[in-house]
């Protein structure tokens, strides 16, 4: 156990709560981006935002030594929040996935190495990250040229926080630890009529049914029985009354993967399933696909991952430490790594619950109405981690030429 222990949380929780109180979506995270950029540059670092896109990146140099950037992911989701707590969402939006979380550790684990800057030397790179929510914000962000001010990284770290692992413990795993994600808009355009009179009309919505059903049959009959897979259909949108059927139809198709291979094999098949429904339906006009959500693989690197756990068994005991399984949720996070050419490690902690949901059944997880991290847990075992990792890194990491060392 490190000295990192005791962390300070009452001013961060008012950060915190100001954050959640004012969530944004994806892209436009304005206050959120103003906000934290006014922190960072009261604590010294040098702040670059961007003309074009949300979210800040900012450097903490302390000498020489490796370049190490941490990354927060800034954006909130389209989701009227049910959780009760004092600090509710006052927008349309909510922190339903904990990013509110993931920047106030960001900026107390800046405190914490600038308390510490006499024990470390380096420079630390912050990242705090627009649009994750939709999968483009970290390559928006990138083209953006936001990080031509700053060094290049040796190595790049985040973290999420996590309902699902025990309160103030941590986990990750080597290789693939999240899927790749895709979603497709498909169109559907044939002649609509009165629903009294359906063999005059192309009758979008049975050949949309036909199609839904058809598509679970990638999963169970065309992906191998030892890949992990996800093909789930989320929106139909069609028709304005019932006794119209409607002339247009769209609809969203979303899947999970866990190899390249697999990913494209899952492209294919959606496509030919779609058109070949639309064929044996007798539609005129062929289906519009429109590849609209796509999110990377999350790989950690083997050699760094052995480095963060031992960090962060060395911070909170190897016990609190949880090899996870894959997780089939999604991340950009990977496309920071893979544009700096430099390895990448992500982990989870857990945030146990806030006493308004603390006793919901099932417990409320990211992306629910419900969901309320504890904000002394959650603060707390997010700097611990973020900090001990990055002082590991800074300590262990040599230059960008030997940076697998680490």
């Amino acid at each position: 156990m490190t000295t990192l222990t005791a962390v300070r949380t009452s001013p961060l929780r008012a950060l915190y709560e100001d954050f959640h109180r004012h969530p944004e979506v994806a892209f436009a995270e304005h206050r959120t981006t103003a906000v934290i950029a006014d922190l960072l540059r009261e604590r010294g670092l040098e702040v670059t935002t961007s003309e074009t896109v949300t979210g800040v990146v900012a450097t903490l140099a302390n000498g020489k030594g490796p370049v190490v950037a941490l990354r927060a992911d800034i954006d909130a989701l389209p989701i009227s929040e049910q959780t009760g707590v004092r600090y509710t969402s006052e927008t349309a939006a909510m922190h339903a996935c904990g990013h509110d979380v993931h920047i106030t550790s960001l900026i107390g684990t800046i405190d914490r190495l600038l308390a510490e800057r006499a024990t470390w030397s380096g420079t630390v790179v912050a990242i705090f990250q627009p649009a994750e929510e939709v999968g483009s914000g970290a390559r928006a962000q990138i083209a953006s040229g936001i990080f031509a001010d700053h060094p290049a990284p040796d190595v790049v770290l985040g973290q999420h926080a996590s309902g699902a692992l025990p309160p103030g413990t941590v986990g990750s795993r080597p290789a693939v630890l999240q899927a790749a994600a895709d979603t497709w808009q498909v169109t559907l355009r044939g002649d609509g009529g009165h629903a009294a009179g359906p063999h005059k009309t192309m009758d979008l919505i049975v050949l949309a049914a036909a199609i839904v059903l058809r598509l679970q049959t990638i999963v169970s009959r065309e992906v191998p029985p030892n890949e992990t897979a996800v093909v789930s259909v989320g929106t139909i949108h069609a028709g304005t009354v019932s006794n119209i059927l409607p002339d247009e139809l769209t609809f969203t198709v979303n899947a999970r993967s866990f190899t390249e291979d697999v990913r494209a094999l899952i492209e294919r098949a959606v496509k030919r399933i779609v058109v070949a429904e639309a064929q044996a339906s007798g539609l005129q006009e062929e289906p519009e696909f429109e590849h609209i959500v796509r999110f990377p693989l999350n790989v950690n690197d083997a050699a760094t991952y052995a480095v963060v756990r031992s960090a962060l068994e060395d911070e909170f005991d190897a016990e609190s430490f949880t090899v996870v399984d894959p997780v089939t949720g999604s991340e950009d996070f990977g496309e920071f790594g893979t544009s700096f050419g430099v390895p990448s490690v992500y982990w989870f902690f857990g945030t146990g619950l806030a006493e308004e949901v603390a006793d919901r059944v099932p417990a409320p997880n990211g992306h629910s109405p419900w969901y309320a991290p504890d904000p002394e847990i959650a603060i707390a075992t997010g700097v611990r981690a973020l900090t001990a990792v990055a002082l590991r890194a800074l300590r262990e990491t040599g230059s960008r030429h030997s940076a697998q060392a680490l």
